[in-house]
């Protein structure tokens, strides 16, 4: 480690430091274009002008202008000749919501005054927040985030990939439950994916239950219900043939009681799938993950966060599942097989098979 101060170093510091204070204030423009609806019209207008976008968005030209401008600075959008158009790469992922890295929703609202306090306060008692406490709109920005990966590779390549389990699910009479559910995303796909299927989606959260509800009424999906309920309410709604736990054990206070009861629920034959972040290990393993930064932040607003919200909490975090961790954990819990799949194009999670 260095000791001493190079003043040579010092102007490339305090660069750093405004870039990690733009990254803030862009994020929050990124969420305005989402808001907006800037993104959308900006892909189906451009190029144009700031006028002609204004226009068509029905905003003020001032405001539209200068947004485009910051967009423009950080070379997300184009400019050229006073015309305006988003990168085809952005215009990919910033408005073709059926594309995998459909990203819009990372940018939710910036993090509210209550949030800061509640954490701050975290690290003088030790006791985080639920993903409930963050409120509403962290709920839907917790459903964008995942969204599009999960519609594009849930089905078509991670259980595809589990053999048998496909057949399985379509014979007739299975039975999903996917817990840690949020709104319902991957339980929608699940119910439309194996329409004989029994699905069941369960969550905590009251919030994320009433927004799921609604969704699968719009869908029309009746073979899909929604509880409020944790990994403890599991006995209500097995044997399952297929549980579903997506980014969740990490967030969990108690995640080996959870294994637990993931065995007593999972039918003899059946499949547990996991999908967790890519964590290595300790912190210079994990140095080889891109954005690392953005994951430990992660990590104590929301994950580390979570699984502190009871006394006593494991206090995983975002990257603490890694899976040597899972493996020790499953066979603690009486499972016996563990396989780990890749879907080359997430480059956030991999995705475990777990069996009896």
């Amino acid at each position: 480690m260095r000791v001493e101060f190079d003043p040579e170093r010092l102007p490339l510091a305090i660069l750093e430091l405004f870039r990690i204070k733009q990254g803030e204030m862009v994020s929050a423009m990124m969420h305005l274009g989402t808001r907006l609806n800037l993104w959308d019209t900006l892909g189906r207008c451009g190029p144009c002008t700031s006028e002609q976008l204004a226009d068509e968005a029905g905003l003020k030209e001032r405001w539209v202008r200068e947004w485009l401008h910051c967009m423009s600075a950080s070379e997300i959008v184009q400019h050229e000749a006073g015309q305006f158009a988003l990168t085809p790469e952005a215009r990919v992922a910033l408005t073709a919501s059926d594309h995998w890295c459909f990203m819009p929703g990372v940018y939710g609202p910036p993090m509210t005054h209550d949030e800061i306090e509640r954490t701050a306060e975290a690290f003088r008692t030790g006791v985080g927040m639920t993903w409930a406490e963050h409120g509403d709109h962290t709920c839907h920005m917790q459903c964008a985030m995942s969204a599009a990966r999960q519609e594009s590779f849930l089905v078509p390549e991670v259980l595809a990939a589990f053999d048998g389990a496909i057949d399985r699910l379509q014979s007739g009479d299975a039975r999903i439950v996917d817990v840690g559910c949020g709104a319902g995303v991957a339980s929608r796909l699940l119910a439309s994916s194996f329409p004989t299927a029994a699905v069941v989606g369960i969550d905590p959260s009251e919030r994320a239950i009433t927004e799921a509800r609604r969704k699968a009424l719009q869908a029309g999906l009746d073979n899909l219900t929604f509880e409020i309920g944790t990994f403890d309410d599991l006995d209500r709604f097995g044997p399952a043939d297929l549980l579903v736990t997506l980014d969740v054990l990490h967030d969990l206070p108690r995640p080996q009681d959870a294994v637990a009861a993931a065995g007593r629920s999972l039918a003899a034959d059946g499949w547990w799938l996991v999908a967790e972040i890519r964590g290595r290990g300790d912190l210079e393993s994990n140095r080889k993950i891109p954005l690392l930064p953005y994951m430990y932040a992660m990590s104590v607003f929301y994950c580390m966060s979570s699984s502190l919200s009871e006394p006593g909490g494991e206090g995983l975090g975002t990257l603490g599942l890694h899976p040597a961790r899972l493996k020790e954990m499953v066979e603690a819990g009486g499972f016996t097989r563990l396989a780990r799949h890749e879907v080359a194009s997430d480059p956030t999670n991999w995705y475990y098979e777990i069996r009896l």
